[in-house]
């Protein structure tokens, strides 16, 4: 067998895998224990905008950005997010290459009363070695923000 074909199938095994864990991590986190799914090391970053998280003990006060850096802070912030993303996130779309997963969908988000506005969600993953989650971002993306951005983009 030719190196390029055995790169090739090391390629596909490791894309294989990679879909794997981020089918497991959507279908449902408690199929796994939060050990088996995050680095020792992890950093977690939430970019959340104007989102109301005044709910969540572990965001108090932090505004709409968070980072948590290690396993123990981390498994904290997810397991009280966890339950809002599980019934509340819909993906639409993963694009995932090698150990780096991005997972696009839109959040329902009840509003006073019982109105409901979606809002679009990029989840970022990138898994080591060892296929756990070292780096995770969750962003909610204002996309009249990002329109705005686009439109007024000096022309080349």
């Amino acid at each position: 067998m030719a190196t390029k074909d055995v790169e090739q199938e090391l390629e596909t095994e490791d894309l294989t895998q990679t879909k794997r864990m981020v089918e497991a991590i959507l279908a449902g986190w408690e199929l796994l224990t939060w050990n088996e799914l995050l680095a020792e090391d992890i950093v977690l970053s939430l970019r959340l905008g104007t989102l109301d998280i005044s709910r969540l003990s572990e965001l108090r006060g932090c505004g709409g950005d968070f980072q948590a850096v290690g396993r123990r802070q981390a498994r904290r912030v997810l397991k009280s997010l966890y339950g809002d993303l599980r019934k509340d996130l819909s993906v639409t779309t993963e694009v995932i290459n090698g150990y780096y997963a991005i997972v696009l969908g839109k959040l329902a988000v009840r509003k006073a009363g019982h109105e409901v506005e979606y809002l679009p969600v990029v989840i970022y993953m990138a898994l080591n070695l060892e296929r756990r989650i070292q780096s995770m971002t969750v962003a909610i993306v204002d996309l009249q923000t990002l329109a705005d951005t686009i439109r007024n983009e000096p022309k080349r």
